[in-house]
């Protein structure tokens, strides 16, 4: 409709600056180009939550000292609970024909080092996940990078885990079996379980802000990951799967690219108790599979980080 056409039919003078626009012409729905899009590259926020690492160890703090405040043997939980477990482990599958493991590693210190790698990763993906929603206030009210908050759940996991060492150190001198030399390599091969912690434990950080009945999933799915994990099996078990009567197909590298800690574990316990060197190519997938989590983690939870303090 021409500007002039109503207004001077009917007369009226047509205000300075005053548009007159046909309504058929304005679009139902904003121009997508008018979105807001949060992104943040990846190393800024890596630069960005380095540089307020003070945080982290100080959320850490106070979620162990109120953990264990209340409870009349303290810190001495973080020692009990692996212990317990392993020994209902050793009890239950120790006789288990299939579950041996290899000769002269004694089964509750083998089963006992894949606790230890699993109990971090469930610790803080369990704790982490859930960290956003239980800080609400210090979400709403404060200014700092979010992933502050589950960050220091993997930073308490890592507390417990270390802690967790001492048991295993007196296992190994209740069997007399020595660590190998190998064990130089752990460390190494443990930074590839905390890029797949910190992915996936972000990543569910920021869905449970959306979907808050993840939390009760992820607990089922943790319960179900012990068995589904080479804990209390070794990961050779995968070498020679069964698809019909004549197809035996070696299932450990897609594994491996699926759970990044299978070969975690198992390069852990061939270092560590065999004196072996890693399987490569298990672990060189693993890793692979680890930073494919770690980015997509974090750079989903920066993308939705921007509406965590609305929807919460």
């Amino acid at each position: 409709m021409p500007a002039d056409a109503a207004p001077a039919a009917e007369g009226l003078a047509i205000p300075e600056g005053l548009i007159i626009v046909d309504p058929d012409t304005i679009p139902s729905e904003p121009a997508p180009e008018t979105f807001y899009r949060h992104r943040v590259p990846l190393f800024r926020a890596l630069r960005a939550t380095w540089g307020r690492r003070e945080i982290v160890f100080a959320l850490a703090e106070r979620d162990v000292r109120t953990s264990y405040k209340q409870a009349s043997l303290g810190m001495l939980w973080a020692l009990i609970s692996p212990v317990l477990q392993v020994v209902l482990f050793t009890l239950i599958f120790s006789h288990v024909k299939g579950l041996k493991p290899p000769a002269g590693v004694p089964y509750i210190i083998y089963s006992y080092v894949g606790l230890l790698c699993w109990g971090f990763f469930s610790g803080s993906l369990g704790s982490g996940g859930s960290s956003m929603v239980a800080n609400l206030t210090l979400l709403q009210k404060t200014n700092f990078p979010r992933e502050c908050f589950p960050l220091s759940q993997i930073l308490e996991q890592t507390l417990y885990t270390a802690i967790g060492l001492i048991p295993l150190g007196i296992l190994l001198g209740v069997h007399g079996f020595a660590p190998k030399l190998g064990s130089l390599w752990v460390p190494l091969i443990l930074v590839v379980e905390l890029l797949f912690t910190i992915g996936l434990t972000l990543m569910m950080a920021a869905f449970i802000v959306y979907v808050r009945d993840l939390a009760q999933v992820t607990g089922i799915i943790l319960s179900l990951g012990l068995f589904a994990t080479p804990i209390i099996w070794p990961l050779s078990k995968l070498s020679n799967i069964s698809f019909g009567p004549f197809h035996h197909v070696d299932m450990r590298p897609y594994y491996s690219l699926f759970n990044p800690l299978g070969p975690v574990m198992d390069s852990v316990r061939r270092t560590a108790l065999l004196n072996q060197a890693p399987d490569w190519k298990l672990l060189g997938l693993g890793a692979l599979s680890a930073c494919f989590y770690f980015v997509i983690g974090y750079r989903l939870f920066k993308r939705l980080e921007v509406y965590f303090a609305d929807i919460s």
